[in-house]
């Protein structure tokens, strides 16, 4: 799986969203393009009538946004602020799979010794017509820790750092809103490691994660279903601009 994933230059997928905000199940439907480098997204939602738009090394960094709540306009917005992080365990750069790979990458990592009492194989499972191996990860030491924050560090950096969930650090801490560097010195609680328990199908033919399961202390946290993966296809010349003409910016 990690293989396939290193492998991946473009991707377009479906992807279904079930995330844990405020006690409450969200449910997201949304088509994703990407293009790894030069680093490129696209994003549509089609019950919310959303579209976002990133290119690297343009706009300013931000994203160009057309939501169809406000006909006639868009948004250039940060992708790391308050609007677009509202409610997303995630952000846009978290999209794709590569995510999926560099957190089990550090995971296993973090315990070379301990892979089997963590990582078990479960058989073989028929998801959405693709014969799947079924991984199940288990960490019974998941617990939180005192973290003291350094100069310089936001909650996204140390999310990263010690490769836990960035939204989940934000929820324990009251710090949902706030997405600026956190005060030199100030004591969080950090989960370690990303859950306790995660469940995975990988694609036997393409040997990628096309259902993720991920669960904590209060049960399930987050899960992304993928369909209509199509990977390394290229993209027209002009697909992640705002005049292309499938988009409605």
């Amino acid at each position: 799986m990690l293989d396939s994933i290193k492998n991946i230059r473009t991707q377009r997928y479906d992807v279904k969203s079930t995330e844990r905000v405020d006690n409450h199940l969200l449910f997201a439907r949304s088509h994703i393009k990407i293009n790894l480098s030069p680093k490129k997204i696209y994003l549509f939602n089609p019950e919310k009538n959303i579209e976002v738009l990133w290119v690297h090394g343009s706009n300013g960094g931000n994203a160009l946004v057309r939501s169809g709540s406000v006909p006639l306009m868009n948004f250039n917005l940060d992708p790391y602020g308050s609007i677009m992080r509202k409610d997303q365990h995630h952000t846009i750069f978290d999209l794709g799979f590569q995510y999926i790979g560099v957190i089990f990458a550090n995971t296993i990592i973090k315990a070379p010794k301990d892979f089997d009492k963590h990582f078990l194989y479960a058989g073989s499972v028929n998801f959405e017509n693709h014969d799947c191996h079924q991984i199940v990860i288990n960490y019974p030491e998941y617990k939180y820790v005192e973290y003291t924050t350094v100069k310089g560090e936001t909650v996204t950096s140390i999310s990263q750092k010690l490769n836990t969930s960035d939204f989940k650090i934000r929820y324990i801490n009251d710090l949902s809103s706030y997405f600026g560097a956190i005060k030199e010195g100030k004591k969080l609680k950090i989960p370690i490691p990303y859950a306790n328990k995660a469940i995975v199908y990988i694609d036997k033919k393409s040997a990628l994660p096309i259902s993720l399961k991920v669960y904590d202390e209060e049960g399930l946290f987050e899960g992304y279903d993928f369909s209509n993966v199509q990977i390394n296809k290229p993209f027209a010349d002009n697909e992640f601009s705002k005049s292309y003409k499938d988009y409605g910016f």
